[in-house]
């Protein structure tokens, strides 16, 4: 059982393709979170958990639904994340909740993606993205072929050490991950996409088709990457920034670009 949280779309992307190459189901922790689902999962197979790195560890909401989580059938664990530049010392942490729960813990290992960060930089165009995501696939079908195969997987980037690492992450929770500064422009047409996206409920639109957002924003910036009008902005810094929401994988296996 493949277990992601993604918010634009890219560990989406790469859990499906993983899914799909070892034959396996997909489970939306986005949905678990939402819908404050059970937090019981029964597999078989290796459970295999897939986040985006957020300030070089997984999102602190993710590791907390992991330690609460039961699970049940195969007693192995996998960590993948998508990443930018690198994985930090991600894996840290998330060897230590398995020791934890008991679970085996396989390895991890980070898939680079296209830049979602809106708040940093601009986002790449089209066809950037879709060059680093090709630039992806080689390594996507390499630890399918491990996982499939039950053995260890590693992380390629050398990473930073966890101290670094961890302060780099308290940093980001406490200064950057508010929707504090978020703005709706006249273009909004209330479609009511980023509240349907938000996995926290952040999102809310009010009697008058206006969104609103509350105090427990995750920076994961679905609501700004996916609004259709780019009506929501971080102040004025992301008003002239490209957005950037990954292909569906259906539509790449469409198009006969997955082998």
């Amino acid at each position: 059982m493949i277990l992601y949280f993604s918010g634009t779309g890219n560990t989406k992307f790469v859990a499906e393709y993983i899914a799909e190459h070892i034959g396996d189901e997909c489970v939306s922790l986005n949905d678990i979170l939402k819908y404050k689902l059970p937090l019981r999962f029964n597999s078989v197979k290796p459970f295999v958990i897939a986040a985006p790195i957020y300030a070089s560890c997984y999102p602190t909401i993710i590791m907390k639904l992991i330690r609460k989580a039961e699970f049940t059938g195969s007693d192995k664990i996998y960590f993948l994340t998508t990443m930018g530049a690198g994985t930090g010392a991600f894996e840290v942490p998330l060897e230590k909740i398995a020791d934890e729960k008991d679970m085996a813990y396989m390895g991890a290992c980070g898939v680079p993606m296209p830049n979602n960060y809106i708040a940093g930089s601009d986002l790449p165009s089209a066809d950037e993205a879709e060059s680093k995501i090709k630039a992806a696939l080689p390594l996507m079908k390499e630890l399918s072929e491990h996982i499939l195969a039950g053995e260890m997987i590693e992380k390629y980037d050398r990473g930073t050490s966890y101290f670094v690492a961890k302060l780099g992450n308290v940093i980001f929770e406490k200064f950057f991950m508010s929707s504090s500064g978020y703005r709706v422009s006249a273009n909004c047409v209330s479609c009511g996409k980023c509240e349907e996206g938000c996995p926290v409920n952040n999102v809310k639109l009010s009697p008058a088709g206006v969104p609103h957002f509350d105090h427990y924003c995750i920076g994961c910036y679905a609501c700004i990457n996916r609004c259709p009008m780019n009506a929501i902005n971080i102040g004025k810094k992301t008003e002239n920034r490209n957005r950037y929401v990954c292909p569906e994988y259906s539509d790449w296996k469409k198009r006969g670009l997955i082998d």
